[in-house]
C-alpha cells in the first residue's frame, strides 16, 4: 500500500469521526420517523429551488454546516444525518444505494419537499446522488458532485500496482469491511456494498445541469499522477453522455474540496440556483 493511498483514505475516516462534537444547534435539530426509526435533518432558509446535501461515507450533516449556512440565506437547504450516522437511528437491512436512496426520497416526502430540488453530493454521496437521479429523475432538477466516488477507479488503480502491492492494497481496502474496532457497522456495510450495488449502465439524466467538481492534485505517490490521470479519464467520459456536464477541476484541494475550498463550491451552488430559477 502507498503511502499516499493509506494517507488519503486514512484522513477520510479521520474527517468521518472528527463531528461527533455537533455545531449545530440543538434547537435548529428535527427528526422524522422514516421506517420507524428517528432520522434528524435540519432545514435552513427559504425558496425554491431547495438544495439536499449528501455527505460522504461516515460524516455527519456537519461537513455541509458552513455551506449550508450560506446557501440558505439565497434559498431553502436540507442536511441530514443518514441512518446510522451521527444522531440519525439505524436500519437493519444492507446500507446499499437502493435502500438509502429510497430512505431519502421518504424522509423528504415527510418533511414535505416535493418540488425538484438540487441534489449536492460528496464522495459516496455522489454516487447515492447519481444513484437518486436516476431512480426519481422527476424530483431533481440538478445535481452537483463533489469529488465523487467513482465505482471503476478502485479496479484500475489496483491494476497499477505489483503484485505484492495488490496484497496491501486489498487488505486495506477490505479492513474497512471487516475491522469493526475501528469502523462502525454503518461504515462496514455501506462500504461493502459500494462494489455490490453498481450504477454501471446509467447514465447521467441529459435535462438538467449537472456540475462535477474533482480533485487533480499531484501528490509525490509514486502512483499519483497515474491514479489521477484514470479519475480525470473516467469524468471526461462522462461528458459523452451527458454533454450539459461542467467538469471543474481543481489541484489546490484534495478529497474534500466543500472543506479546502468552500467559496468554489458556494459559487457553483448559486449559478446553478440562478440557472434554473
Amino acid at each position: 500500500m502507498t503511502k499516499y493511498l493509506s494517507t488519503c483514505l486514512i484522513a477520510i475516516f479521520i474527517s468521518a469521526n472528527s463531528f461527533s462534537q455537533s455545531n449545530i444547534k440543538s434547537d435548529s435539530l428535527q427528526f422524522v420517523d422514516v421506517k420507524g426509526k428517528k432520522q434528524y435533518y435540519v432545514n435552513k432558509g427559504a425558496g425554491n429551488p431547495v438544495v439536499v446535501f449528501v455527505s460522504g461515507l461516515g460524516p455527519t450533516m456537519d461537513d455541509f454546516f458552513e455551506i449550508q449556512n450560506k446557501i440558505s440565506k439565497t434559498t431553502q437547504t436540507f442536511c441530514y444525518d443518514r441512518a446510522g450516522v451521527g444522531k440519525s437511528e439505524s436500519f437493519n437491512n444492507d446500507r446499499n444505494l437502493e435502500n438509502i436512496s429510497s430512505e431519502l426520497k421518504e424522509l423528504l416526502e415527510k418533511v414535505e419537499i416535493s418540488k425538484p430540488f438540487i441534489l449536492v453530493g460528496h464522495s459516496r454521496g455522489g454516487l447515492i446522488a447519481r444513484f437518486f437521479a436516476n431512480k426519481y429523475p422527476d424530483k431533481i432538477c440538478g445535481l452537483i458532485l463533489i469529488d465523487p466516488a467513482l465505482p471503476e477507479h478502485r479496479s484500475m488503480k489496483r491494476a497499477l500496482r505489483t503484485d505484492k502491492e495488490k496484497v496491501e492494497f486489498d487488505a486495506f481496502y477490505n479492513s474497512f469491511c471487516t475491522d469493526s474496532v475501528k469502523y462502525s457497522a454503518t461504515i462496514r456495510s455501506e462500504f461493502k456494498a459500494a462494489d455490490s450495488t453498481s450504477i454501471s449502465g446509467k447514465n447521467f439524466p441529459s435535462n438538467i445541469p449537472i456540475t462535477i467538481l474533482a480533485s487533480n492534485k499531484i501528490t509525490k505517490d509514486k502512483y499519483s499522477k497515474a491514479d489521477t490521470k484514470i479519475k480525470v479519464d473516467l469524468l471526461n467520459a462522462y461528458l459523452k453522455t451527458a454533454p450539459q456536464i461542467k467538469l471543474i477541476l481543481t489541484n489546490k484541494s484534495g478529497h474534500f474540496i466543500h472543506e479546502d475550498e468552500p467559496n468554489l463550491v458556494i459559487k457553483e451552488i448559486l449559478l446553478m440556483i440562478n440557472k434554473i430559477k
